[in-house]
């Protein structure tokens, strides 16, 4: 909002009558056969409003635009009241020399709907005359200019521009608004900037259910997948600063959340898929508190029972998987393999070629809980393997029999490196079946250092 001239005292009422009928004349013009997106510049002149309309798109719109309908009305309470309170504490900044002129502007800080800060960035008064405070009628014109950013989400900082005059003769000065408008944003963080427009999108619908379909946080997630939950946690503690939330008695989560970015959200994804049912419930209900209502909405004692669950998801690293994990994580693995590692191995092979390759863990799930910082799912991790290759491997793994439950770190390492060695050729790379002969020696060689290393491990 802003003023585009100078004018004198105050306009004139404005009348709804004649305003929404030349505005719903113009609404018809939207309804079509496709999603559009329309931009409304109001004009207010001295005896009403005037709309312009537009449906060409001429720039990207903010970042804190909602893009989702909403069918609120109004504001809430709280939201109505922040905004009442930063209004009378500015406007006590805002006093005028008698006879004189000033100038505000004032900063104030956003998140979603909440009021978080304001802070005045510029004061300047010119006169001699004893300085004059606003009136409490001066408050409505603050209110009416914050509360419409406040439908807005994300964080973001709005500037405010005032002017006042004190006239000779007059017993109060007078206040006019300049300009309201929200400050161009910096860009996000490196470690995010790959999945902000989708932590941004998932933020949004969460507010978007909560506010307008006031669900509870339980019912809430029970729409989200695993991957959503963890764009929402890496992006929210990477935008909001809320790596303090997760503790120093996690360093392993802590180490590959603080990377940010769709790694650490796959990696966390995983990290929930084997994270006990109980401890997942606890980690939503926390969250989503935190991505409604802000982080400073958190008790301490919510503060410590998130400190205490990524305590216990750190040891979760420290536990062999169950059944349900693996299962999961194999399909997962198959499908970020070629879908997003591999694309162009996927589009080669082709839809019939693909039925033949499977995808391989060279640290094998059975053992992820001795390889507690490994990213199991990573990308480092999968090769992407002909059926017949596979089952070669597999089979140098299961010759180890009894031997695979004495397994340590370092045996585990060896195994991998034995099979490195042999079977590399064949990694991300279409099979000919004219290399059975080499594949049977592969199989050979590894079989006998593995036969090597069994011996020293079963008494």
């Amino acid at each position: 909002m802003h003023r585009t001239k100078a004018g004198e005292g105050r306009s004139s009422p404005f009348s709804r009558e004649t305003f929404l009928p030349h505005l719903t004349g113009e609404l018809p013009t939207l309804i079509g056969t496709t999603a559009r997106e329309v931009t409304f510049i109001l004009q207010r002149q001295e005896t009403g409003w005037s709309a312009d309309l537009s449906t060409s798109l001429e720039k990207e719109p903010p970042l804190h635009a909602r893009t989702i309908p909403s069918m609120r009305d109004g504001s809430a309470a709280e939201t109505h009241r922040q905004v009442l309170d930063a209004s009378r504490r500015i406007a006590r900044l805002m006093s005028v020399p008698r006879g004189g002129r000033a100038a505000l502007v004032a900063r104030v800080s956003l998140d979603d709907a909440r009021i978080v800060d304001w802070e005045p960035e510029r004061l300047h008064a010119s006169g001699d005359g004893l300085a004059l405070s606003a009136s409490e009628s001066e408050v409505p014109l603050l209110v009416a200019a914050l509360l419409p950013f406040t439908r807005g989400f994300g964080e973001r900082t709005l500037s405010l521009s005032m002017k006042g005059e004190h006239r000779n003769g007059e017993s109060l000065p007078r206040w006019s608004l300049e300009e309201a408008r929200v400050l161009e944003p910096a860009p996000p963080p490196s470690s995010v900037a790959d999945i902000h427009q989708e932590y941004r999108a998932i933020h949004e619908s969460i507010l978007t259910q909560f506010q307008e379909q006031t669900r509870e946080y339980a019912v809430l997630a029970a729409g989200f997948t695993l991957e959503q939950l963890a764009y929402s946690l890496v992006g929210g503690l990477a935008l909001k600063g809320g790596w303090v939330l997760v503790g120093k008695g996690a360093p392993t989560v802590l180490s590959f959340l603080s990377k940010g970015g769709r790694g650490a959200v796959l990696w966390f994804r995983n990290l929930l898929v084997r994270t006990p049912t109980a401890d997942r419930e606890l980690l939503v209900r926390l969250w989503m508190k935190a991505e409604t209502q802000g982080l400073k909405a958190l008790t301490e004692v919510e503060k410590q029972e998130l400190r205490a669950l990524m305590i216990r998801m750190e040891k979760v690293l420290e536990t062999p998987l169950d059944d349900t994990a693996k299962n999961r994580l194999w399909a997962w693995a198959r499908e970020e393999y070629f879908s997003l590692y591999h694309p162009q191995f996927a589009k080669l092979l082709g839809e019939a070629g693909l039925r033949a390759y499977e995808v391989h863990h060279l640290y094998p799930m059975r053992y992820a809980h001795l390889f507690p910082k490994l990213d199991i799912n990573g990308r480092a991790n999968l090769v992407g393997l002909h059926v017949d290759v596979h089952r070669s491997v597999n089979a140098v793994w299961l010759s180890l029999g009894r031997a695979a439950q004495r397994m340590k770190p370092q045996d585990v390492t060896q195994v991998v490196e034995t099979i490195n060695h042999h079977y590399s050729r064949w990694f991300h790379k279409v099979y000919n079946p004219a290399d059975a002969a080499a594949l049977a020696n592969a199989q050979r060689a590894a079989l006998g250092e593995v036969a090597a290393l069994k011996a020293l491990l079963v008494p």
